[in-house]
């Protein structure tokens, strides 16, 4: 295909060395057009006669690029050299194109300069001067595309292009050109396709997408119905691949095909959720319209869809109608999700433009004036939040909409819709920095507002990274406080953060140094009974990666623990930097309870205090029905994905399910009625864990990417029987199942696979040549037991086997190869490994024998190995060297008495470590580690492992204490007095009785 492409004639516009428009035959594949844009890339050069050696910024297939010439002339034979050099990492207007990053943000710090991924070009031309002018005789290009995962100095993967382009001959007369239409494609500007790229670690090519996903969905589903196939994951990324080409009408074509399959349901929307394209989306909305779709698969569906698909204008526009529509409008978990799924949406099609359109903004902002008018603080709490993932400046009107002191008519609105209304500035300030400190400034300085309020305030103005004047008002502020819980707040913040090493802190932390030289130091003295700000982290130099935890305790002064409590933790890593993740946890009605009883707690001791919050918290019945007693969140990547508020009104109806009398029996008959029935059920549920891809046009015009993707496969299969005697009547009650004895055997099989590909190297449409490194993980749990349940005695059996066969109940496989794929041979995939397998293979039947080198080290931990036999430990390591590769093997086993088996670690590695000893070259090679549960031979003969719980006035008859009567004392009879006495006064009796353990 790019062969008979490059056949057909090419015109371009050329003057001064500089390369014009470029115009080519119409429909011609973007492969074949950039490939031309390569060799034309080689005699772009720009000549200054007044200058040898010079710098300027220069057009080329890669954007606008530093560029650095050295001229040498040779006047003798009529000859110039020229040697031009590109440095790609120093781009005006760089070609690239990354997707699944857009939550990581360059460091602000302008002392760092380190890059994951370096590249440079050197171009060598031979120009030969005549009357006519000046030829290009001989052009030789090469660059060099490095990548260091952990920013080591010499753990790089280096990729090199070459090009040589030669002067043959000059014919004087002119050819004749062809009688075809062409179209114009641009200058030298790499053309990235229109649609996503597709996976490199797969070469799929196909004139029928709708048959091509029916094939694969009948492979997954009939291949994976007892336990996982091997190339389950490789499949499910298959699928999603498929999903990407299809339009909307072929997903609904199969759709019809699959509505009544379950299996193929759940397959066919957990991968058009993952495909991230507007067809998929088209689709996902047409199935929550025509109502097609369980409570529990638009769940999964929606937000999954909107969380992961590509942001334009187009998108943006089938977003906001699926949000609005009325089955999301009337479901109160679900418009949460989709609506906070949206504005992640509006958050990552507006960074990408100059202005954030009027009507992406347009739901959100009339949710929160909807809400306002109305008054209903659920839809405020919504507003907000989406408010704070679309991180908008056009947003900040709305927002003091909800601050008092920016707005009389917020004078009523509660603190905890207050305080989400300052936590929706925070990304805000990414894009306008200044405005929002000057709001935050204002309500930190202003004691007539809430201590949370104004707490919250302060963290979020420290998140805007503020400089030395403004944490020295903020220092200011702190001095005149009157309420000694937000003065340590801010000291303990201001503390946290001026021992903080990572890079992009460097100015703040500085500033904080100076700034708490003017505070108090009896600050600094309070205790944990007031709020405080905890850091931990910590940065490796040698690597450039660290990362910093952040908990924020706020505490009440009416009470004796937190208000609330937000934990989060960011990572560092050459030059970028990412919010991973951030919980919070807000118990502001619980407090409102415990405020009200004015329990004196430094008075009490820790069980009167335990006792008397126990009492207080019935009193939950007397708040409004909106207040939220207990409210939680939680953000991935800065996004927040889902928040829960549990109030007055949810605890009065998960009571009424609970006490209901009529749906009390009827619940509790179905259950009957189907543990006596017994069953099985199997569930399997693919999850789409990431796409990370990073692409760069390389001097010859292919496309060089880095990817990494990952999935992640969840199953479980229960089977149960059981029986109850005696058997329930027809006309049944609940009564009846507190006289009766349960017998439940079960069969429960859950597990977990994930598996990780990372690739590095060319991936076009029509060949992939590439290194990949693909790593598994597989969990199993499989667990047996029978149960027995004695209602009327209140007795619990449970029984199970011991350890009979060898388990693995956890496996992890690492392999690293290199790996050619061709669109003319489909289905073939040439795989070579990176580190040979050879004579290593026999490496295990060799003695181990240490070398010269061996070390103290060495003979320390064969003393810690043969000590730790003694306590019933076995552990191996043997270190085998040939032809300087190594090949680690390690086994550790503990061994578990009781269960007549033991658990064993073992690791098998071989890796490229002997070039070099880095990180990445330890990545490269074969990996493998188990954990393993082997039954073993015990003095005792175990037939059954049995688990017996007794509750009620029997308690007492089952305790049991295991005696040893060599190492029995004269005080235990005191021992004894004393645990009696306890259990008399917790089980309400008089009589403990004493067995021994035979």
């Amino acid at each position: 295909m790019v062969s008979s492409c490059l056949t057909r004639p090419f015109k371009f516009e050329y003057s001064s060395g500089r390369v014009g428009n470029i115009y080519g035959p119409e429909n011609c594949p973007d492969t074949c057009i950039n490939i031309v844009k390569g060799i034309l890339n080689m005699i772009q050069i720009t000549i200054k006669k007044s200058q040898n050696v010079y710098e300027l910024q220069e057009a080329g297939i890669g954007g606008v690029c530093h560029t650095r010439y050295v001229i040498q002339e040779d006047k003798k034979n009529s000859r110039v050299s020229v040697t031009k050099t590109v440095d790609q990492t120093n781009c005006q207007e760089k070609v690239v194109k990354s997707l699944g990053m857009a939550y990581i943000y360059p460091c602000p710090a302008d002392v760092m300069k380190e890059r994951i991924i370096k590249g440079t070009a050197a171009f060598s031309y031979k120009l030969k001067q005549s009357d006519s002018g000046t030829l290009i005789t001989e052009v030789v290009s090469q660059q060099v595309y490095q990548i260091s995962p952990f920013s080591e100095p010499t753990g790089v993967a280096v990729t090199e292009a070459k090009q040589q382009l030669t002067l043959l001959e000059v014919k004087s007369e002119w050819g004749s050109s062809p009688d075809i239409s062409t179209q114009s494609y641009g200058g030298l500007r790499y053309q990235f396709p229109a649609v996503l790229p597709q996976m490199s670690v797969q070469l799929i090519k196909t004139k029928n997408p709708e048959q091509r996903i029916i094939e694969t969905l009948q492979h997954i589903v009939l291949n994976n119905q007892q336990d996982f196939h091997d190339d389950l994951p490789y499949r499910f990324l298959e699928l999603v691949q498929l999903c990407r080409a299809a339009s909307a009408d072929t997903l609904e074509s199969i759709w019809k095909q699959c509505s009544d399959k379950p299996r193929y349901r759940r397959w066919l929307l957990s991968a058009v959720s993952a495909t991230g394209t507007t067809e998929a989306l088209k689709f996902i909305k047409s199935r929550i319209r025509s109502d097609d779709l369980s409570y529990l698969q638009a769940l999964l569906s929606v937000p999954f869809a909107l969380h992961l698909t590509k942001a334009d204008e187009h998108t943006v526009s089938i977003a906001a109608d699926l949000v609005t529509s009325s089955r999301i409008q009337k479901n109160s978990m679900l418009q949460q999700l989709a609506s906070l799924g949206y504005s992640s949406v509006v958050n990552r099609y507006c960074s990408q433009t100059s202005v954030c359109p009027k009507e992406a903004l347009q739901p959100i902002h009339d949710l929160a004036d909807e809400a306002i008018s109305r008054g209903r603080e659920d839809k405020m709490k919504l507003a907000l939040k989406c408010i704070g993932n679309m991180g908008e400046p056009a947003s900040i009107k709305r927002i003091l909409k909800f601050l008092p002191i920016f707005s009389s008519s917020a004078s009523d609105i509660p603190i905890h819709i207050q305080i989400d209304a300052i936590m929706a500035l925070r990304k805000i300030a990414w894009k306008d920095c200044k405005t929002v400190q000057g709001y935050l400034i204002q309500i930190l300085a202003d004691e007539s507002l809430s201590p949370e309020v104004r707490m919250m305030a302060c963290a979020v103005l420290f998140e805007t990274r503020p400089a030395l004047p403004l944490i020295t008002t903020i220092a200011n502020v702190a001095m005149k406080e009157s309420n000694l819980q937000v003065a340590s707040f801010v000291y303990s913040h201001m503390k946290a953060l001026s021992k903080s090493r990572l890079p992009y802190a460097y100015n703040i932390s500085s500033a904080c140094n100076i700034a708490l030289k003017l505070l108090a130091p009896k600050l600094d003295r309070l205790s944990y009974r007031y709020s405080k700000v905890i850091r931990i982290g910590g940065y490796f130099d040698n690597y450039k990666v660290g990362a910093a935890g952040d908990i924020l305790v706020m505490n009440s002064p009416g009470t004796m623990f937190p208000s609330a409590i937000i934990s989060k933790l960011m990572a560092y890593s050459a030059g970028s930097v990412a919010d991973l993740v951030e919980a919070g946890v807000r118990v502001e009605g619980l407090t409102d309870v415990i405020m009200k009883q004015n329990i004196p707690f430094a008075e009490y001791s820790t069980y009167k205090k335990i006792k008397e919050i126990g009492k207080a918290l019935l009193g939950w019945k007397e708040l409004p029905t909106e207040t939220p007693l207990i409210s939680a969140y939680f953000k991935l990547f800065g996004q927040e994905l889902a928040y829960i508020n549990i109030n007055k009104e949810l605890l009065q109806q998960a009571v009424k399910a609970v006490l209901e009398p009529a749906d009390r029996s009827a619940v509790l008959k179905r259950l009957a009625g189907q543990l006596r029935g017994g069953g099985a059920a199997q569930w399997t549920q693919p999850l789409w864990l990431g796409e990370l891809r990073y692409i760069v046009p390389t001097c010859t015009g292919l496309p060089l990417e880095y990817s990494s993707y990952s999935t992640a496969l969840a199953r479980a299969a229960v089977r149960v029987d059981g029986k109850i005697n005696p058997p329930l009547t027809g006309d049944f009650r609940p009564s009846q199942l507190l006289e009766s004895t349960l017998q439940i055997r079960s069969d429960i099989n859950p597990s977990l696979y994930i598996q990780k590909f990372a690739t590095m190297g060319i991936n076009t449409e029509y060949f992939q040549q590439a290194v990949e490194i693909q790593g598994k993980v597989l969990a199993r749990l499989p667990m047996k037991f029978d149960a027995k349940i004695d209602m009327k005695l209140k007795n619990i059996k449970i029984e199970t086997n011991p350890c009979h066969e060898e388990t693995e109940i956890v496996v992890g496989r690492h392999k690293a190869f290199a790996v050619s794929r061709n669109v003319g041979e489909l289905g073939v995939e040439k795989r070579t490994a990176i580190l040979p397998g050879d004579a290593s293979s026999n490496i295990v039947e060799e003695p181990f024998k240490p070398s010269d080198r061996a070390s103290s080290e060495d003979f320390t931990k064969q003393e810690a190995d043969s000590t730790s036999r003694k306590h019933a430990y076995s552990s191996q390591e043997d270190l085998r060297h040939v032809v300087g590769r190594k090949t680690h093997k390690r086994d550790i086993c503990i061994k578990l008495q009781h269960l007549s088996c033991q658990l064993c670690f073992s690791r098998r590695s071989r890796d490229a470590s002997f070039l070099k000893n880095t990180y990445l070259h330890r990545l490269i090679g074969e990996h493998e580690a188990k954990i393993v549960l082997i039954p073993v031979e015990t003095d005792a003969d175990f037939d059954k492992i049995q688990l017996e719980i007794q509750a009620g006035s029997r308690a007492a008859s089952k305790i049991i204490n295991e005696v040893n009567t060599e190492s029995e004392e004269e005080g235990e009879s005191s021992l004894y007095g004393d645990m009696k006495a306890k259990l008399k006064k917790i089980l309400g009796i008089e009589n403990v009785f004493k067995a021994n353990c035979k």
